[in-house]
């Protein structure tokens, strides 16, 4: 068990999660961290299913946020603590027995740490759909830096903690923002306190990703709405890489890709009937074809919104119930 004397306040945000908010407070409360100095916090999002019957089962306090959307949620749950640090994870994970201990840990080794983050891993098993499996492929989220064109290093909300105090100091997460939220807020902690984020290996988090093209499609708009909005958002930033050049330049490219996807739908099908590939290498290039679709129309969406990426005003001013409707539907909230 890790010496660290941190008081820490787990945070999990849940809507319509009965699927799956069982084995994520399984796994919180069974944490190899010292009982006395860890709690958690629910924060029940205007569920229609079971969770609340299945979440008052459980050793936690349960804390009912009646304005919708992730960010909020996990602000009001921070307000019912003052532990040292808080951490936050999603209805839809399940943490490792020393997720806790590890993602803790390197606070009391460098004071300018600001937040830490750890690995996402998807939990895969036998009974995963296709559209699973595709997801663990993409590696969707990845914790710090994921790709080129990167501003600052980020987290993801899926496994991500933070001092309270610097927490507080940033305002916590932008309530306005019901997707990207959680960059948003790794980039203002940085920026306002000059301080870093560490990214912690052993600190594993298993996410259960989306189990239907529905829902996957649905993700994809999120993610691409989401990217728009952030750079609209940091456009003015020194040294920000992404400007409206970049997106409408990478919009044509992923365009062209879904010509060749097509195809690839076309071959794979025609080699599927003669038993030469399974299941999955069959129906990829659709899915390929799924998610670059609902990417585009995500982003369109969102230069539209934010008049070609010049003001993020419309979309605050937005009915969040409508915009929750687009992105979530009525499945669990998260990444």
């Amino acid at each position: 068990m890790s010496s660290t004397k941190y008081t820490v306040t787990i945070i999990v945000p849940v809507y319509n999660g009965e699927r799956t908010i069982a084995r994520c407070l399984d796994s919180l409360v069974h944490q190899d961290y010292e009982p006395a100095l860890y709690d958690i916090v629910v924060v029940e999002n205007g569920s229609t299913d079971q969770s609340k019957s299945i979440i008052e089962q459980y050793p936690v306090k349960l804390v009912q946020c009646e304005k919708k959307g992730p960010a909020y949620a996990r602000n009001f749950g921070a307000q019912y603590t003052q532990a040292e640090i808080l951490a936050f994870t999603d209805a839809d994970c399940i943490a490792d027995p020393n997720w806790l201990s590890e993602l803790v840990r390197p606070y009391s080794q460098n004071q300018d740490i600001a937040g830490c983050g750890g690995r996402i891993e998807a939990a895969i098993d036998q009974y995963s759909t296709v559209e699973e499996q595709f997801c663990q492929k993409k590696n969707l989220l990845c914790n710090y830096l994921s790709g080129s064109h990167e501003y600052l290093p980020h987290l993801y909300t899926a496994n991500a903690s933070y001092r309270k105090e610097i927490f507080d100091l940033v305002g916590g997460f932008n309530s306005n923002l019901l997707t990207a939220e959680d960059v948003d807020l790794s980039w203002r902690v940085q920026l306002i306190s000059g301080k870093h984020l560490e990214y912690v290996d052993q600190a594993i988090i298993y996410h259960h990703h989306r189990s239907t093209r529905k829902a996957l499609a649905r993700q994809y708009r999120q993610y691409g709405f989401g990217e728009i909005l952030i750079d609209t958002l940091y456009r003015d930033a020194e040294n920000y890489p992404r400007s409206l050049k970049y997106q409408l330049h990478l919009m044509a490219k992923q365009v062209f890709a879904m010509f060749r996807y097509n195809f690839s739908i076309i071959i794979r099908s025609y080699r599927r009937l003669l038993g030469r590939i399974d299941q999955y290498t069959a129906v990829e290039p659709y899915l390929n074809l799924l998610v670059e679709w609902n990417n585009v129309l995500g982003k369109s969406s969102a230069l539209w919104a934010t008049r070609a990426m010049t003001s993020v005003e419309a979309v605050f001013k937005s009915d969040p119930d409508s915009m929750i409707n687009r992105f979530y539907g009525n499945s669990q909230r998260g990444r």
